[in-house]
């Protein structure tokens, strides 16, 4: 959460150009913006609230710019809480990625060292730290860099900060859990919070590491251990993403583009997948216990497997959310294996587990879409999902990639992977079915006949239970609707309460050993007056609505999220909502 964008070179025109990577950053955070610059020896500041859009910048030229796009946590959404923070004097510029745990101790103090708070955020703190430890700092060419390190130390919880020395035309930043880069371009130095953010400047990218400090100036970029203060050779990598993987195209929003891409990406994971799932299928065979974690979208696809390697291959891992996985700890040991999910790799309650296992001793595999993050570095073994950058704050093509990374690797330990490989291909084909204008104008009309509704039910059973979850979530995301899904043994457990004339309530019904079940549990709804939406291959009598998703094996799970992704778009266009910038979310969770 949060995007941090910094410049620091040859060209004049530093603002805008922080202004155009702070809009590759917006999905990070969109309650306001803000950009710095010097001005003389004095900060000139730019901020604002709301979304970046088609803003520009009057900023005077400046070969150093400091920008960042919120998500708040510490302070309503304010123009004085927005970022860069100021010190006293007006010369340093901080903005920040992450929650200083200590900030009301830290905000006591500075007052009563006489300093002027103006706002309620944690991050003006961290300029007015520097402000003070700066002054104790003997004269030299490393003076902000020690300063920022003092400063950082004082804080508690896991932040990323960069700060901009007007005075001394530096940049120094520092980090600890939440991710930070440097791109090295051509007419200078880039930081930033997500390397999507820097490929049209450069593809040079070294990938900043917990504890570590980089100084930037005219000059160049150096990176520094904060621990033993040696400064360390950056590990600079060719990254593989281009510009045009990062740009909206044809589509009226990314949610779009990213839903279109989804059979290519699957296509193409049916071609690389030997490559990788080979090998995570023997990982989980010699493996004692094995552990699937994740988050949101990323911990349905998890859960989703638990079913599929029971069924597929006989074999017991342990699904648990992401963030409840600490009371798990002490079952992890030397023959452990945690299988880590997360799109950007920088969850924070993933990485906090994948920590954990470490230090237990266990080997951790990261299934992520992101190379170079924290997950993809921590992890002794990576199944890169390879679908590109994913913009829209919904998951929508990493979620298939994950579904078919875990449903590919379920059958490699049956052997039956080239089976599974026709399949997703099967499914890739009918996903294109999906996305094609009959079905398009099909599930159109549904959204228009329920756009009024508040609440929706989704049930599944079997693998098709976490999907309800999923769908749920797809559609209260971005639509904000409110829907649950459930597992359709447990409709008369409380939930037939809620079903009332034209309650929306979609059914997953594959075709299956689920499916007898799941039609009598659409019956029972339908009894009650609910409006029934099947999710099946063939219409049913228990169905108002039939939204037709065929049997392609074992992939029919992949295809059948898809309906989800777009009935909840067409929600969100129909009441008026952004799709690829929901209200009080943003992409990549780096914050407890």
């Amino acid at each position: 959460m949060c995007g941090i964008f910094g410049y620091m070179g040859e060209r004049p025109n530093a603002a805008e150009l922080v202004l155009s990577g702070l809009k590759r950053l917006e999905y990070r955070g969109y309650d306001s913006w803000g950009i710095a610059v010097a001005d003389g020896g004095h900060v000139a500041v730019d901020k604002r609230v709301g979304k970046i859009g088609d803003a520009t910048t009057v900023l005077p030229l400046s070969h150093m710019a400091l920008g960042h796009t919120r998500w708040a946590t510490h302070g309503s959404v304010t123009d004085e809480n927005a970022h860069p923070q100021l010190d006293c004097g007006g010369r340093l510029a901080v903005v920040h990625n992450g929650i200083v745990s200590n900030e009301s101790q830290l905000r006591r103090a500075l007052a009563r060292a006489g300093h002027r708070l103006r706002s309620q955020t944690d991050t003006e703190l961290i300029a007015h730290l520097i402000e003070d430890l700066i002054e104790q700092v003997p004269e030299g060419p490393e003076r902000l860099l020690h300063a920022t390190i003092a400063a950082f130390r004082k804080l508690r919880g896991l932040n990323a900060i960069t700060v901009l020395d007007v005075r001394r035309g530096e940049m120094v930043a520092a980090k600890s859990g939440s991710p930070l880069c440097v791109g090295y371009a051509e007419s200078g130095y880039l930081l930033a919070s997500d390397h999507a953010a820097l490929v049209d400047h450069t593809r040079r990218v070294s990938f900043v590491r917990d504890g570590q400090a980089v100084l930037l100036h005219r000059a160049g970029a150096r990176l520094f251990d904060m621990n033993s203060g040696h400064e360390v050779t950056p590990e600079i990598t060719e990254v593989q993403w281009k510009p045009v993987d990062v740009e909206r195209g044809p589509h009226p929003d990314f949610m779009t583009k990213e839903i279109m891409e989804q059979p290519g990406g699957l296509r193409d994971l049916a071609e690389r997948a030997p490559a990788y799932v080979n090998d995570l299928a023997a990982r989980i065979d010699h493996a004692q216990d094995v552990y699937l974690i994740g988050c949101g979208s990323s911990g349905h696809a998890a859960q989703a497997a638990e079913y599929l390697f029971a069924k597929v291959a006989g074999r017991r891992v342990h699904f648990v959310t992401g963030s409840e996985f600490s009371f798990l700890y002490p079952f992890l040991g030397s023959r452990s294996l945690l299988i880590a999910l997360s799109q950007s790799g920088e969850t924070i309650d993933v990485l906090d587990a994948v920590r954990a296992a470490h230090e237990r001793g266990a080997t951790v595999a990261a299934i992520t879409n992101v190379e170079g993050s924290t997950l993809w570095r921590s992890a002794e073994f990576t199944v890169p999902l390879g679908v590109g950058p994913e913009r829209c704050v919904l998951a929508t093509k990493s979620l298939s990639a994950q579904l078919g990374v875990l449903m590919l690797t379920a059958h490699a330990m049956n052997r039956q992977l080239d089976a599974a490989r026709s399949s997703l291909c099967r499914a890739a084909d009918d996903i294109e079915r999906l996305l094609g204008a009959p079905s398009r104008a099909e599930i159109q009309a549904l959204a228009q006949s329920i756009a009024g509704r508040e609440h929706l039910f989704v049930l599944g059973r079997g693998p098709s239970h976490p999907l309800a979850l999923e769908t749920a979530l797809k559609i209260k995301e971005v639509s904000y609707v409110h829907a649950e899904g459930f597992a359709g043994g447990e409709l008369k457990h409380g939930v037939m309460a809620l079903i009332e004339p034209g309650t929306p309530c979609i059914v997953l019904a594959p075709q299956d050993d689920t499916q007898a079940d799941s039609l009598a549990n659409a019956m029972q709804l339908k009894a009650r007056g609910g409006l029934v939406i099947g999710i099946a291959p063939e219409a049913q009598s228990a169905f108002d609505h039939h939204i037709r998703v065929n049997d392609v094996g074992p992939a029919t799970l992949i295809s059948s999220t898809v309906p989800s992704q777009l009935l909840g778009y067409e929600l969100a266009r129909l009441r008026g909502h952004d799709p690829d910038m929901p209200r009080n979310l943003a992409k990549s969770v780096t914050v407890k």
